[in-house]
């Protein structure tokens, strides 16, 4: 039987001419270049605040990214070019979402005792009501054993794929910091493999 190879899917263009240039259109004033970069981006901002940030409800996944937007319009003119675009915007997503993750553990002081009343026993948490299968859960778990900075460099370098440079520049911290939060939460992560297997 003659068994023909699909052909390879091709690989997704690179953004990053794109916004580099709406940037440098919106520098040389035209009007109309903040917005369209705004729109250009938002699709990552989306990707990687949801993937910083973890399961969240809808509203509080949308704050955040409306949060990063603002951040990146008010912050885009301090863009010196030193790094690419993605990397400048990632950085602000991950100072929004730690921001709010500092203010989500306070407040969870407050919340908690009042939860635990009122939680009815047995009740289903929301992201059991929209699980998309075994391998979603079991990466959504494994992910929250990490803790913020961990997650972030996990995030930033084995699924969007920055190299380790730009993963330190988006952290703020060097990349032999960056090979450490690596190894540690490879670490975290292959101890979990076991309960993953059905």
């Amino acid at each position: 039987m003659d068994r023909r190879q699909r052909p390879a899917a091709p690989a997704p263009a690179d953004p990053e001419p794109q916004l580099a240039a709406l940037v440098a259109r919106h520098r040389s004033g035209d009007p109309a270049a903040l917005n369209a970069l705004m729109t250009a981006i938002y699709p990552s901002i989306y990707r990687i605040v949801y993937r910083l940030a973890g399961p969240r409800d809808r509203e509080q996944h949308e704050d955040l990214v409306q949060s990063s937007l603002e951040q990146v319009c008010r912050s885009i003119d301090a863009f010196e070019g030193r790094s690419r675009v993605s990397t400048f915007v990632f950085g602000i997503c991950h100072r929004v979402v730690a921001r709010s993750r500092r203010y989500d553990r306070v407040r969870s002081w407050f919340r908690r005792d009042a939860e635990d009343a009122t939680m009815p026993q047995g009740a289903a948490a929301p992201d059991d009501l929209i699980d998309r299968g075994r391998a979603v859960s079991a990466a959504r778990a494994a992910l929250d054993t990490l803790d913020g900075e961990e997650r972030a460099a996990f995030v930033l370098h084995e699924v969007e794929e920055l190299p380790l440079e730009d993963v330190a520049a988006v952290l703020r911290c060097s990349t032999r910091t960056v090979k450490r939060r690596l190894r540690a939460a490879r670490g975290k992560l292959l101890e979990r493999k076991p309960e993953t297997r059905s």
